[in-house]
């Protein structure tokens, strides 16, 4: 049986400090957003609604098939994220 040798701290912290640098050089791509799809929170700032209000029927509108959901990497104030948008679906 072969000894495995141990992790020390240091060459812990190395490989993360390493790791963050990488990171740091490959920004996220972001995705554009095409025109027609918004979030909830734009949603519910144009109809005057609670956030929770407009996800819910946001929410029933996919499920019954009338509107469609599909998730876009945006910048947000402090990292970027994916966040779902939405849009109604063509008749």
């Amino acid at each position: 049986m072969s000894k495995k040798s141990k992790i020390t701290a240091e060459q812990i912290e190395s490989s993360l400090a390493q790791f963050i640098t990488e990171l740091k050089k490959s920004p996220v791509k972001v995705d554009h957003v095409p025109a027609g799809w918004f979030t909830v929170a734009q949603l519910a700032e144009e109809s005057g609604k609670a956030a929770v209000t407009t996800s819910e029927r946001v929410r029933k509108l996919v499920k019954a098939g009338a509107a469609e959901r599909q998730d876009f990497i945006i910048q947000l104030e402090q990292r970027a994220r994916a966040v779902p948008h939405y849009r109604l679906k063509q008749r």
